[in-house]
């Protein structure tokens, strides 16, 4: 297993000063858009906490609300970091992505791998 196959802890984010900065609506550093079921949230400044590393820095998020079981929510997440991680591509630059599951129900993992073709592929497209 090489590096590129790996989601290992330099890639999450854990700096709650990031976390913050990401979900901040009046900053202009923050991109977002939404390809279902994700609604995918970038920022695109260089912060102290990101390493020297070719790939984003990513979270993951799925809504306490609307799925009250953490069986559940841990699903989502699993699936979504198992598609993330087969699919993700070198990005020239460093940014922070915050990926916000926003669908109602657990969608099937090649509906959620589809989506996150179509994620990568755009972000690829707009960070250029």
């Amino acid at each position: 297993m090489n590096k590129k196959d790996s989601f290992g802890k330099k890639e999450r984010i854990k700096s709650k000063k990031v976390i913050s900065a990401l979900f901040d609506r009046t900053s202009a550093n923050n991109h977002s858009f939404l390809i279902y079921p994700y609604k995918v949230i970038y920022l695109t400044e260089k912060t102290e906490t990101e390493l020297a590393s070719h790939f984003p820095q990513v979270l993951i998020s799925v809504s306490k609300r609307k799925f009250k079981n953490a069986t559940d929510r841990n699903t989502i997440k699993r699936r979504t970091k198992e598609a993330y991680r087969l699919n993700k591509i070198y990005f020239p630059q460093v940014m922070s992505l915050a990926l916000v599951y926003v669908a109602n129900e657990i969608l099937d993992y090649l509906v959620l791998e589809k989506a996150m073709k179509s994620v990568l592929g755009r972000l690829e497209k707009e960070t250029r």
